[in-house]
């Protein structure tokens, strides 16, 4: 959903305060109505316009416009479940999860066929080799998010228009100079997500190759398992080096994540969030 979308009014009715407001409003009009129709009447009037005062202030307050453009980019930024993932990846991306996934099941039926005594390494063996296909799978989304973003034809877009909007803002004045520094932000910001998304996704095949082998490996080794101590060393590194990865991963996320803070640079000359400032204090002497 995209900000414009954002029902503010909605948002400023739904806030868990305004919600307290209007139950504490009924309640005190529920106990008044036993002094008298006219004190009930009063009483229910003053909430009634406070709410309206609130609600036309409210959702025109930069403050408040701020922090539910935050709340719902938290929300669009939280990770998909596993399912999720999984039903986002093309039918190539399914197939090379669900093969992992068969050799894993093909690795545990193997196991159980071995000595009692290797039975404590070897449940080990399965749960390291069980997180190793879920941070597989993940991997598989990322990868595939990643090239969805970094085609170079778009690359070469935002650098021509990079360079365009340099040139264009040699004879601006000051004031139009500011405004088209904003969108020169955006566009430099882009071109960083998209070299770091190159970057990325070499990091990303090796890695997921990597797993593909190791797997099949242990899958090959499961049928004697002549050396289980050089298999749990290979799950340790390799889950070392995926945790990593997904370290990195993370933190380059981290980094582009604040794109409200570029919206409310985009949108601080907009005059209904001015007028929302105005009408703040108002609200806040009503209601107390």
């Amino acid at each position: 959903m995209s900000y414009q979308e954002i029902n503010y009014t909605k948002e400023a009715f739904l806030n868990p305060l305004n919600l307290g407001f209007l139950i504490a409003a009924m309640l005190t009009a529920f106990f008044l109505s036993d002094a008298g129709g006219t004190v009930f009447d009063v009483a229910l009037i003053m909430s009634f316009a406070a709410e309206l005062i609130y609600l036309g202030a409210m959702p025109r307050n930069k403050r408040f416009r701020r922090s539910v453009r935050a709340r719902r980019a938290a929300e669009h930024a939280k990770p998909p479940s596993t399912k999720e993932m999984f039903r986002l990846l093309t039918k190539s991306s399914q197939r090379r999860y669900v093969r992992l996934r068969k050799l894993e099941k093909e690795i545990s039926a193997h196991y159980r066929k071995l000595s009692y005594a290797t039975q404590g390494l070897l449940e080990s063996h399965l749960r390291k080799i069980d997180g190793l296909l879920n941070s597989y799978l993940n991997m598989l989304y990322q990868k595939q998010r990643y090239e969805l973003s970094t085609h170079s034809s778009r690359e070469r877009e935002v650098v021509q228009s990079i360079a365009h909007l340099r040139t264009d803002m040699l004879d601006d004045s000051e004031k139009v100079r500011a405004i088209k520094q904003r969108r020169l932000r955006v566009l430099e910001q882009r071109l960083q997500r998209f070299k770091k998304g190159v970057e990325h996704l070499e990091v990303l095949d090796a890695q997921i190759e990597t797993i593909e082998d190791v797997v099949k490996y242990i899958h090959e080794q499961s049928l004697t398992l002549r050396n289980p101590e050089e298999i749990t060393f290979q799950l340790d590194t390799l889950l070392q080096e995926v945790g990593e990865t997904e370290a990195a991963i993370s933190e380059i996320e981290d980094i582009f994540a604040p794109t409200a803070n570029l919206l409310d640079d985009m949108t601080r000359f907009q005059p209904e969030e001015d007028a929302g400032d105005a009408l703040h204090s108002s609200v806040s002497r009503t209601r107390t």
